[in-house]
């Protein structure tokens, strides 16, 4: 079952700072215009869908997002987001992976905590399946059952299929 929310939108303005490099935010226009100032890494975490190369632009903001920046929203908003939500099955937490790259061979050790596995995979696999840059020396990262099973793991049986998503038809044809 599929239902429907209506969120309130807002648009706010947003610049950086060449002085210091800060991201200014503005709400509103003329004299009842709400202002603020936050670090960029709060705003991008706030508003991750937005690009880090653009100065300044205008953009759609929801009460909670501006109430997370610190503006409050006493105006009723001109426009409202449709968002579609529909049930989710429970997901799996993710199993959670470290890597470090040999320097002798050119290889990363690849170790998932969870079961306690350790492999050496090739950089262009490790970067093919998790998607890293290649610079990066060690680091930590979650892993799908899929990642993990096309990285080289032994995953629990079945464990490939839990990251799939299954319509309610096909869980019915499963348990009847």
């Amino acid at each position: 079952m599929k239902s429907i929310i209506l969120v309130p939108i807002h648009e706010i303005g947003y610049y950086r700072s060449c002085r210091t490099n800060l991201i200014e935010i503005a709400l509103g226009t003329g004299r009842n215009a709400q202002h603020a100032t936050v670090h960029p890494s709060l705003f991008y975490a706030i508003f991750p869908q937005l690009d880090r190369t653009i100065a300044g632009d205008m953009t759609e903001a929801t009460p909670d997002q501006l109430a997370a920046i610190g503006l409050e929203t006493t105006r009723k908003p001109h426009h409202f987001r449709e968002v579609t939500v529909e049930p989710a099955a429970p997901a799996e937490p993710p199993l959670q992976a470290r890597y470090v790259i040999d320097p002798a061979t050119g290889r990363y050790i690849v170790r998932l905590m969870e079961p306690r596995q350790e492999i050496s995979v090739s950089a262009a696999l490790l970067r093919r399946v998790i998607d890293i840059s290649p610079r990066a020396v060690l680091g930590a990262t979650p892993l799908t059952y899929a990642q993990a099973a096309a990285l080289g793991f032994v995953v629990p049986k079945g464990g490939a299929d839990r990251d799939r998503v299954h319509t309610a038809p096909e869980l019915l044809q499963a348990y009847a």
